[in-house]
């Protein structure tokens, strides 16, 4: 397991050690702050994977200190501290990006799950950077090779660096080339090159297909078919040759020249993880480039021949020239962007502005262009249909032999979909999946601002709890998916009925939680349970399906019923149960008289003003 680096800003030291203990074995190095600043300092000089932090503390709280860390970094992970009673806080919370909330005191299971939560992310993050550094690795290798390697009157005097360089940047241990003898049948092949990081490591001077069971990779290796596969891939023959090779990993790529195999490009780790298609791509490329060379084709010849191992892959690749005006795109740039070659052929890059960055952000691309001949980042671009999109974009420059800039390579991946799904997370936080409704987290943290809020100004508010009539019935007969659409309806119906102002929670299974606020008469209150309960005079037709629904409903009052929102929500809940055995599909009050309810108290009404429809 990966080891990662987690900061915890507690001003309690009791918390702090019991934090301590819950993270062995996701950390061997856990930092601790008292407070928001010195948090805030050990962040800035440690850069932490995780950070974990209390809201109240002295200097300066938890949030505040967040919002001043989101100020530099979007993506380090974050989980506060939180009773989840605070609506202002937990709302302010999700709007700087917290990723987790965590309540004290740490219930092991729970806590368990979310720092794993935290922990996948973070390892995916790394695993998805490191991938991403290779491949920007790999092609700038490449980029080098097609330059240095091919300007070489002899090839051979370049290759060992290049390929060194190529090992590097792929981040394997070994390396080889085998160039097949000249027989008839093309059965062996004589090593031209070996590196290999592992001094105990020895190779194959000569390779005999058929003596050494190599018939079936050399059958695709004629076909310009790669092999790429780790240990348990290879039978007993090929085992033995990654023994003797000390790796675990092998990917074989065929080299060409003028259309007529000519031997291969082994690359190998000591890892048993196999290189991902994108690389075997790029690598296809190297292999391709050294075919080249060996037939003493120019540079152009070879940027040719790259841009047309990218057009299969699932990055948009677009090359221009050192006016930055594009010469060529790949299929997948077509698919992401809309624009097709003709589209763009000639044209700068910036017909993909989304108008999102300013002059500033591109200087700064061109500025690091410029003095590292390389870029890489998020940017916001448009698709020919208008659409906006984010992209994750890497630049290179090709340079020739005199180091003047001859062409720049644009890698990109369409990264809209996971951007929407952090924010999509966020919501789902406080909203309930299927109908888009508050869920209890949100309409908790509603109902105790509410009742704050009546106390304070003596006014009145509601709870109307309402439970849908033999629904279990319903999804035995016509199954789930017609269920879910009858929630969602009632959902929707619910939102129409009601006020903006007011909440509506889907409180779970059939259940739904009404809060009216501002109640000022009866009369009001009884209209909407009226409206309520009409929703079930209209059956539902789905898929052909005519489905009958009722609703039992109960509802309770602040502060007659209750002035704790458990009070209030157990008060309903008793009257919708009441409604349910009196014959479902009724309304009842938590009261047996609607007369003892105190409006007239809480909202200073003559009495002709309380009204109460049966």
């Amino acid at each position: 397991m990966e080891k990662l680096t987690i900061l915890i800003v507690d001003d309690d030291k009791t918390t702090t050690s019991i934090l301590n203990h819950m993270l062995y074995g996701y950390t061997d190095h856990i930092l601790t702050a008292s407070n928001g600043l010195e948090g805030l300092e050990l962040y800035q000089t440690h850069q932490p994977d995780i950070i974990l932090s209390d809201i109240n503390m002295p200097h300066m709280n938890g949030l505040e200190m967040v919002e001043e860390i989101r100020k530099e970094d979007e993506h380090v992970k974050i989980a506060i501290f939180t009773d989840f009673e605070k609506r202002d806080i937990l709302l302010k919370a999700i709007e700087l990006g917290v990723n987790q909330f965590l309540s004290k005191p740490f219930a092991s299971k729970s806590f368990s799950k979310t720092i794993q939560s935290l922990y996948d992310d973070v390892i995916e993050k790394r695993r998805s950077n490191r991938e991403i550094q290779r491949q920007q690795n790999i092609l700038h290798a490449i980029n080098e090779m097609s330059h240095n390697f091919l300007q070489q009157s002899d090839w051979m005097q370049a290759l060992k660096k290049e390929m060194q360089n190529l090992k590097e940047a792929s981040d394997m241990s070994s390396i080889f080339i085998y160039q097949n003898e000249e027989d008839e049948n093309n059965l062996s092949a004589q090593k031209l090159l070996y590196i290999n990081d592992n001094p105990e490591a020895k190779s194959k001077k000569r390779i005999h297909y058929r003596k050494h069971y190599f018939m079936r990779w050399k059958n695709q290796l004629e076909k310009n078919l790669s092999i790429n596969g780790s240990r348990e891939d290879y039978d007993k023959s090929k085992k033995k040759l990654l023994d003797l090779f000390k790796i675990n990993s092998l990917l074989i790529l065929p080299i060409f020249v003028q259309d007529k195999w000519w031997g291969f490009l082994g690359i190998g780790d000591e890892h048993k993880e196999t290189l991902e298609s994108t690389n075997v791509e790029m690598l296809s490329t190297a292999a391709s480039i050294i075919g080249a060379a060996i037939n003493n084709r120019n540079n152009l010849k070879s940027l040719e021949m790259s841009s047309a191992v990218y057009e299969h892959t699932m990055d948009g690749v677009l090359i221009t020239d050192s006016n930055n005006r594009i010469l060529h795109v790949n299929d997948a740039f077509v698919d992401i962007t809309g624009y097709s070659l003709e589209n763009v052929l000639g044209k700068d890059p910036k017909i993909l502005k989304s108008g999102k960055h300013d002059n500033h952000f591109y200087q700064k691309i061109w500025n690091q262009l410029s003095e590292n001949g390389y870029w890489q980042g998020e940017i916001t671009n448009r698709k020919k249909n208008g659409e906006i999109y984010i992209e994750w974009l890497s630049i290179n420059t090709i340079k020739n032999a005199q180091g003047k800039i001859e062409n720049f390579i644009g890698i990109f991946s369409d990264v809209t979909h996971q951007r929407k799904d952090a924010h999509d997370h966020a919501y789902l936080a406080t909203h309930d999946p299927l109908t888009g409704l508050s869920n209890r987290l949100l309409f908790n943290d509603r109902l105790e601002h509410a009742i704050n809020h009546a106390d304070r100004f003596k006014k009145c508010i509601s709870l109307i709890f309402c439970d849908l009539d033999n629904f279990k019935p319903i999804n035995d007969t016509f199954g789930h998916t017609i269920g879910d659409e009858i929630l969602k309806r009632v959902g929707s119906a619910l939102q129409g009925i009601l006020r903006k102002e007011d909440t509506i929670c889907r409180f779970g299974g059939d259940e739904f939680v009404i809060l009216v606020e501002e109640l000022h008469s009866f009369e009001y209150l009884n209209e909407i349970l009226s409206r309520i309960n009409a929703l079930t005079h209209t059956p539902c037709v789905i898929e052909g399906n005519t489905i009958s629904i009722g609703m039992s409903i109960g509802a309770s009052i602040y502060p007659d019923d209750g002035v704790t929102p458990e009070d209030l929500i157990k008060s309903a809940d008793s009257a919708m149960y009441k409604a349910k055995n009196s014959g479902k599909n009724r309304i009842e009050y938590s009261q047996p008289d609607p007369d003892l309810y105190c409006l007239k108290k809480y909202n200073n009404m003559d009495e002709a003003d309380i009204h109460y429809t049966t």
